[in-house]
């Protein structure tokens, strides 16, 4: 009970991280009401702390607290919260100094989400489980890097000072800095992905390993004469076997090869964390186990005993009920179905925009005659089958929900006709359900059932990877909102990436912004807005403020490498290794079911063998 009035005071708490924005004035009832839950929620955090050091210790005894890592995050979040309470309540005046330490706590405060770790165990499985799986790449990683810095400093020593152009309204005949810099009204600026250092250059060829705008930069270096000179067009047009070089080798190779490596990891750590957790719940319910198997020993003997002495379910059915049996069953009725569904998807893939009143007809009686046969199959299934066996079987719980659905669609387009007041948004829902009549397609591939099936399984462990999703894109979010929310895009400082449907002004818009570059889409971009030179570097500045240009990158690049390259391969994998386990069951089920005569080298199904051997 404890750990749930906690789990809830901290989604509390994250849903006042997300009403965070710099835009809140500063003597604002909505600002008051985040400082005294920012205030509330850190007691809150404090007493439990200490609550559980007076439980369980501080360093010493088994269960300390200062003993287990989470138990560490935790503390150190608190004590970050502290602090910050303190310098605001306080700590006054205008040093910068002060100002700097209060803004780094306030970023720190975006971190509390993690502590939703600790108290969700699937989460912290596979939080534990990438965590482990980092431990043993080290020589890819040592490739990986050995890669980038010979790449980076290669490229340091091709184009290190070379992307500097003129920017003006009169550059055409401009072909040095000198010239450029004769007329007041223009400009000699640097491109902001350039080689001029390593730390510039690896940043370059991370957003060329991305994939995302690296031709931009390619055609900058291939247009670089040297230092000082304005850029021509197609200058080297060599230059272009260095960029697609590293793209193979690097962004092709290497890069997937961490990922694969990461993977692999995962997965055998995953297993060995399994099997640890396996093992400590199995020496604490030993004997609630014991006395369960007991149980379930003597209720499988007495099962086994009544199916041995049971008849088949349409054993006792009349001659009527039988027959319908017998047809539903047949692999030609479903056949048949299928046939149907062709026709249903074919005549629904006929509508369009200003539908000659001919057309409508025909698919409105085509519609009626559609709902009424799969009314027809769900109610003979259903008197074949018995209500309990039908309804045991999840297809048939879809097959019923699309016919009601139909039924529905079909009332509420009668309605219309009659012209009866109802709502016409109803109408067009119901209108877009009638494609799940797609679905009863799926049921009659086995191979795609299967495949369903295995995507069912594998649900739980990737609902852990998307809860693990959304915690990175929350406090990324709430970085985002704190580093640059108060960035502005206008006529006067152009953006690249950022804009009105992209940009960090408030945690809606922020975390919008992250699936977006989650995605790829012109990430590069977005981080070159968050780089700008045009901006205002004060302390206490509130429009158009300055990033800090090693926090920027990092927090691009870090998010970009977990979500693009880590976490999406994570949930493939995933779901690969669950498809591979359902196969191999298959393959291992059909294996039972044939066998070889010892006599007769012939493979036989068992019911095709009981009867050869009966003859």
């Amino acid at each position: 009970m404890f750990d749930y009035v906690i789990l809830m005071c901290i989604s509390l708490n994250c849903v006042t991280l997300a009403m965070e924005r710099p835009s809140i004035p500063p003597q604002s009832a909505e600002r008051f009401f985040l400082s005294i839950t920012g205030y509330a929620f850190t007691l809150i955090f404090t007493l439990e702390m200490v609550a559980k050091i007076i439980a369980n210790g501080c360093f010493y005894g088994s269960d300390a607290y200062f003993k287990d890592g989470w138990n560490i995050l935790d503390g150190c979040l608190v004590l970050i919260s502290l602090i910050n309470v303190i310098m605001e309540i306080f700590v006054s005046g205008d040093s910068p100094k002060i100002f700097g330490v209060i803004r780094v706590l306030r970023l720190l405060r975006a971190l509390r989400p993690l502590r939703v770790i600790n108290r969700a165990p699937g989460v912290k499985l596979v939080v534990m489980t990438l965590i482990s799986s980092l431990k043993p790449i080290g020589n890819i990683v040592l490739i990986c890097c050995t890669f980038f810095i010979i790449f980076g400093i290669l490229g340091v020593q091709l184009f290190k000072g070379t992307m500097f152009h003129c920017v003006g309204p009169h550059v055409q005949n401009v072909s040095t800095r000198s010239e450029c810099l004769i007329d007041p009204n223009n400009r000699w600026i640097n491109h902001r992905y350039n080689f001029d250092n390593l730390g510039q250059a690896l940043m370059s060829l991370f957003v060329l390993s991305s994939k995302d705008g690296w031709v931009s930069i390619m055609y900058q270096g291939i247009d670089a004469v040297g230092v000082d000179m304005q850029p021509i067009e197609n200058y080297n047009e060599w230059r272009m076997i260095y960029f697609i070089s590293f793209l193979l080798l690097v962004g092709f190779f290497v890069l997937n090869m961490f990922v694969g490596v990461v993977v692999d990891n995962f997965h055998k750590c995953k297993e060995t964390l399994e099997a640890e957790m396996r093992e400590k719940a199995q020496k604490k319910k030993m004997k609630r186990r014991l006395k369960r198997q007991q149980f379930a020993e003597i209720e499988l003997i007495k099962k086994k005993k009544e199916k041995v002495k049971s008849h088949p379910y349409w054993a006792k059915y009349g001659r009527r009920r039988a027959i319908i049996n017998n047809v539903v069953t047949s692999k030609y009725f479903d056949l048949a179905i299928s046939a149907v569904i062709g026709l249903n998807v074919v005549s629904m893939a006929m509508e369009f925009y200003m539908m000659p009143n001919g057309l409508r007809y025909l698919l409105r009686a085509l519609n009626y005659l559609f709902t009424a046969v799969f009314t027809l199959e769900a109610a003979a299934k259903l008197y074949a089958l018995g209500f309990g066996r039908f309804f045991a079987e999840r297809w048939n719980q879809l097959d019923m929900f699309i016919v009601l659905l139909s039924i529905a669609g079909i009332i509420f387009e009668e309605f219309e006709a009659l012209e009866l007041p109802i709502n016409p948004t109803i109408i067009r829902v119901m209108r877009v359900l009638r494609i799940a009549r797609v679905l009863k397609l799926l049921k009659m591939a086995k191979g795609i059932r299967s495949l369903l099936d295995t995507v069912g399984e594998a649900l739980p462990q990737v609902g852990n990877l998307g809860s693990l999703f959304f915690l990175l894109f929350f406090i990324f979010a709430a970085l985002g909102v704190e580093l640059f929310g108060r960035l502005e895009c206008s006529e006067e400082h152009p953006c690249d990436g950022l804009g009105e449907h992209a940009h960090f002004k408030n945690f809606g818009m922020a975390f919008l912004t992250l699936f977006r570059i989650a995605t790829g889409d012109n990430w590069n971009g977005i981080m070159k807005d968050a780089l700008r030179d045009d901006c205002d570097p004060s302390d206490r500045c509130e429009r158009n403020c300055c990033v800090d240009p090693i926090l920027a990158p990092c927090f691009f690049v870090i998010f970009v490498l977990i979500s693009q390259f880590v976490l999406v391969n994570v949930v493939v994998a995933v779901l690969m290794k669950h498809l591979e386990e359902s196969t191999k069951r298959d393959d291992a089920a059909e294996g039972k079911s044939f066998f070889f005569h010892p006599n007769h080298p012939i493979l036989f199904k068992q019911r095709d063998y009981k009867i050869w051997r009966n003859l």
